[in-house]
């Protein structure tokens, strides 16, 4: 099982040309330790795909996190505890996470050690989550103050019948008073009315399921309008989904969590693919996204469906890979975007995101989009008459002796 923390020794910084930061994204019984000891056998571990600066950070415990629950337990039974994470680098007062959660007769809670101000530890349910019918989740926890005590997952019983899973992708520590998407207050009587001069013309050469094709929510506020100048290849580090429904399903779960659970006023991303190659809109490509922090403006955001970094290792589809070809050779004759504008995200910051995987044909990608090789025609073949051919040929020829 592999720790998180080698993973930081990793982190790639981009080149020394990067673009100029931009504004930043705001991006109880006897028996009970017996049954934790038993549940904790359980635990299957995947390898990190998304450590964040701010993502918590287990000791031999890496993302994602799958646990197997055992049904038939009595309510309020603690079904999972995990040990404590480590102590976080920076004061939080917010936990925010996502995964997949099968059967919800279940609740996941956070507990956060005790220290000297707090002589016990403090367990907290969500205080905001929300669960779609395919069983992804998200889940956000405020505490009381602001710390940096490691803290634990504990997975309570509500009325499970029968064994299950739950699955954590992503788990990140916040300050609430850092998290919307900018400054500025926006007013709550806002009204989204659609720009079309905002997203791209009917003409562009690759097919878009537009927003109102994935029945996308209305932005929470005013968009701020950029021109892009770099694009950022990503991946979602989540659900991988396996029919067109489910993608569809992925992305209005993206943008709810997004929205709801970061704060945001819109989905992140301008651009998002899943394995068929389907290309769905995000943001309005002429409004500046939330995808990497400090570097958003003139910056499009495409992301791959899926998780590519190990030991979790999704497939790079042929016809993801075409579509993210169509896109970016559009942004390059479009807009200003040259050879050295296209950035893998942790190129631009302290991430593991968009994977080995995905990072590893980086090179390709830039080579394919901004250095095309013409297809070579193959010489026409030497045409040899077969034996009737010859005849009728020779007997031609004779007729005009």
């Amino acid at each position: 099982m592999r720790s998180n923390k080698p993973l930081k020794s990793r982190f790639h910084l981009g080149p020394s040309t990067l673009p100029q930061p931009a504004a930043r994204p705001y991006n109880h019984c006897m028996g009970k330790s017996v049954l934790k000891a038993a549940v904790a056998a359980l635990f299957l571990s995947a390898g990190p795909a998304h450590a964040e600066e701010n993502e918590v950070i287990f000791n031999e415990l890496p993302y994602p996190v799958e646990m197997r629950l055992p049904g038939s337990q009595k309510a309020g039974a603690v079904l999972f505890e995990s040990r404590y994470s480590e102590t976080a680098e920076a004061d939080y007062d917010t936990v925010l996470l996502q995964g997949e959660m099968p059967d919800p007769a279940i609740r996941l809670d956070v507990v956060v050690r005790a220290n000297f101000f707090f002589p016990a530890d403090r367990r907290y349910k969500p205080e905001r989550s929300r669960r779609f019918p395919g069983g992804r989740f998200w889940a956000r926890y405020r505490l009381d103050a602001l710390t940096r005590q490691p803290l634990k997952f504990s997975v309570v019983n509500l009325d499970l019948k029968e064994d299950s899973t739950l699955t954590i992708y992503e788990t990140e520590l916040l300050r609430s008073d850092s998290m919307s998407e900018t400054e500025e207050v926006l007013p709550s009587t806002f009204t989204y009315v659609p720009d079309p001069a905002l997203s791209l013309p009917e003409n562009i050469p690759f097919r878009l399921v537009r927003r109102a094709g994935w029945s996308a929510a209305a932005p929470t506020g005013p968009f701020t309008p950029h021109q892009p100048f770099y694009f950022t290849l990503h991946h979602t580090q989540a659900h991988y989904p396996g029919t067109y429904d489910r993608a569809l399903a992925e992305m209005q779960f993206i943008q709810d969590f997004h929205q709801n659970g970061r704060g945001w006023i819109d989905i992140g991303y301008h651009f998002l693919i899943d394995p068929f190659g389907n290309i769905f809109e995000g943001r309005p490509i002429s409004v500046v996204g939330a995808h990497v922090k400090y570097h958003n403006t003139g910056n499009i955001g495409i992301s791959i469906m899926g998780s590519f970094h190990p030991p979790v290792s999704n497939i790079f589809t042929p016809g993801a890979k075409g579509s993210f070809l169509a896109v970016g050779t559009y942004l390059k004759d479009t807009y200003t975007v040259n050879r050295s504008s296209f950035y893998a995200h942790r190129d631009l910051g302290p991430t593991a995101c968009p994977g080995d995987g995905l990072y590893a044909v980086m090179g390709t990608l830039r080579g394919l989009i901004f250095d095309p090789q013409p297809v070579p025609v193959p010489p026409a073949p030497e045409l040899q008459p077969n034996a009737a051919q010859s005849k009728s040929l020779r007997q031609l020829i004779n007729f005009y002796k």
